[in-house]
């Protein structure tokens, strides 16, 4: 499977919304999100990954300092390091722009940008197709699917829980290759129980239930050794008893083999955010 490709607009001028939501699509990209002020943008981060970000920097025209768009940066850079590429668009007239603008990209490595009354429509579709495209890249090289599975758990604790439970042919190496390309289109995931983000089901697979941030959508991962149960492999449902999950159908999305690990990913339709223990302390 294909994540989608998410930009997020923060621009409080309609006709500038409409002028930078026009070149994000002209890009290819899959969503737009559009946020008029600060609070709509930490709400969004909470829910979703960001690919590129368009950011207006001269939100307020009373802000002489620029603090609000200083403070976008500074937000999405808490939340997702270095994974969303930010983009920066002014009309901001106060102070010097130019040493702002200059300082954003020293401080918070911001990746272009352009002022309003020289906008290039062809330059900043271009630049947006050139970011978008190197985004799946981007976040396998700033957290690995495996790490992303762990969650708050000890790494070789949870590997240590993968090999008992698994018996992996080829080891460890075949269990990062199952998880890598099982749920790398899926990351960043934020799992239900971070100290404990996999549970072993009555079936012999083991399951964890997590946020993806590139979905913006519950999931749920398993992983079992074909070894154990034959009649797995024509068995296309998930305990979820573990989790205390009821109402739910799971809609399998992925399946992966590798050597003798079956890994599948599930949509959770109707689990909501409120589920997942989203906060600084677990995404930033």
């Amino acid at each position: 499977m294909k994540a989608p490709t998410r930009v997020m607009i923060l621009e409080d001028v309609e006709s500038w919304v409409s002028i930078l939501s026009r070149a994000a699509r002209r890009a290819g990209v899959s969503e737009v999100v559009v946020c008029e002020n600060l609070q709509m943008l930490q709400e969004e981060l909470r829910i979703a990954r960001f690919d590129v970000a368009l950011l207006d920097i001269g939100l307020d025209p009373a802000d002489d300092l620029n603090a609000d768009g200083i403070a976008a940066i500074e937000m999405i850079r808490n939340k997702d390091g270095g994974g969303t590429r930010c983009v920066l668009v002014t009309g901001w007239q106060g102070g010097d722009r130019m040493d702002l603008m200059a300082a954003a990209q020293h401080s918070y490595g911001v990746d272009w940008a352009f002022m309003k009354e020289k906008y290039d429509a062809h330059a900043l579709i271009a630049k947006l197709t050139e970011l978008l495209e190197e985004a799946p890249a981007r976040r396998l090289v700033l957290s690995s699917p495996m790490e992303n599975l762990s969650s708050s758990m000890e790494p070789y604790m949870f590997e240590s829980q993968l090999l008992g439970a698994i018996s992996p042919a080829g080891g460890l190496p075949t269990l990062y290759s199952a998880v890598s390309r099982l749920i790398s289109p899926v990351i960043p995931l934020v799992a239900m129980y971070p100290d404990a983000p996999i549970k072993a089901s009555s079936d012999g697979a083991l399951v964890g239930v997590y946020w993806s941030r590139a979905l913006a959508a519950a999931v749920a991962v398993s992983l079992i050794s074909t070894d154990s149960r034959g009649s797995y492999e024509s068995d296309l449902s998930v305990n979820l008893n573990p989790f205390m999950i009821t109402d739910v159908e799971p809609d399998l999305i992925e399946q992966v083999r590798e050597r003798n690990v079956l890994g599948r990913l599930w949509e959770l339709p109707g689990l909501g955010i409120d589920k997942f223990a989203i906060g600084d302390d677990i995404l930033g």
